[in-house]
């Protein structure tokens, strides 16, 4: 049958591809077990890192130095680069990716880098990898396992362009309805840019970090030169890219402290009203609480107008306090 011949998929392979010398991609068939350093051009190998053969496989490359089949053999998902003379390998955060588009949720992609070869692993589908694929398949030539690892790097920085974009929109909808007073649900998507900016800044400041490292340590001239160049190139994307979120992360904190004043000079505009009001009916309480004691000696108890005589002191009470709130600047200012 011919799910028997997929020896790819039973090994944990999601896909390969070959390339030639001049950079021409060409899926291996599923039937055939890719070699991960070939004579000639260069491999991209994919794993389901869930599967277990998959597993078996890494630990019986013995192409790869161990530190980088143990890092894609753990659970590790925070991003870090290591190397040698000849691999590079780390770790990579990337927006995964559902049945129909990506989501605002974070997968990391493990990856080894040699001579002739790029092995990447995932246990989520993720962004990155798939748009690297419908590049591939559009007839996209690639050179050289490097430039491949720089591809994948620029299609998740392309990801980040993109929700950095939408950030952006969504910060200027947000400062149009301060403007215009509509504060209705200003604070819950203030604290919704701010919270997915922060972790859009988390992700360019790792890779910041790995790749300035990488590019600049004397540890790092040791790496293969090709990896050191990708890694300069791509430091130069992330440093615009954290600048950009850096500004929506301020225009967030600002327009939430904007929000927030707002909102107590809202506040502040009730408690006035209501203590204005408060002032003004205080004398009549007063008066109708000091009538209601029944004891003798109370004025118009006897008299058929009693009661609007009493009305007429609540409000002439009222009238007196509101004047003298007047005068003395309290209301009217």
């Amino acid at each position: 049958m011919p799910h028997l011949r997929d020896i790819q998929s039973q090994t944990g392979i999601v896909w390969a591809y070959r390339f030639s010398a001049e950079g021409a991609p060409s899926l291996v068939p599923r039937d055939e077990m890719p070699e991960l350093a070939p004579e000639e051009g260069f491999v991209w190998l994919h794993l389901d890192l869930v599967h277990t053969r998959a597993q078996a496989w890494i630990e019986a490359r013995g192409e790869l130095p161990p530190a980088a089949r143990e890092l894609l053999l753990s659970r590790e998902t925070h991003q870090q680069l290591d190397h040698n003379a000849s691999v590079v390998w780390g770790i990579a955060h990337d927006l995964t990716r559902d049945i129909v588009d990506r989501t605002d949720s974070v997968g990391a992609l493990a990856w080894a880098l040699g001579e002739r070869f790029l092995l990447t692993g995932r246990r989520e589908a993720l962004q990155s990898v798939r748009k690297a694929v419908e590049a591939l398949e559009s007839g996209e030539r690639i050179g050289a396992p490097a430039e491949l690892f720089e591809h994948l790097i620029e299609y998740l920085i392309d990801d980040v362009t993109d929700a950095i974009v939408r950030l952006s929109d969504e910060t200027d909808s947000i400062e149009d309805c301060i403007l215009l007073e509509r504060l209705d649900d200003g604070p819950q998507r203030v604290g919704t840019v701010r919270r997915r900016a922060v972790q859009l800044h988390r992700q360019l400041a790792g890779l910041h970090l790995l790749f300035r490292r990488f590019a600049e340590t004397p540890s790092g001239r040791a790496a293969p030169e090709p990896a050191r160049a990708a890694a300069l190139r791509l430091l130069l994307r992330i440093d615009t890219l954290r600048q950009d979120i850096q500004s929506v992360q301020d225009r967030a904190r600002l327009l939430q402290d904007e929000i927030a004043v707002r909102s107590a000079n809202q506040t502040n505009r009730q408690l006035y009203t209501l203590s204005i009001l408060t002032a003004l009916f205080l004398p009549a309480t007063f008066i109708t609480g000091l009538f209601g004691i029944n004891v003798k000696g109370l004025p118009w108890t006897e008299s058929d107008l009693g009661a609007e005589m009493v009305t007429v002191a609540c409000l002439g009470a009222s009238l007196l306090t509101l004047l003298l709130l007047r005068r003395r600047g309290v209301i009217g200012r």
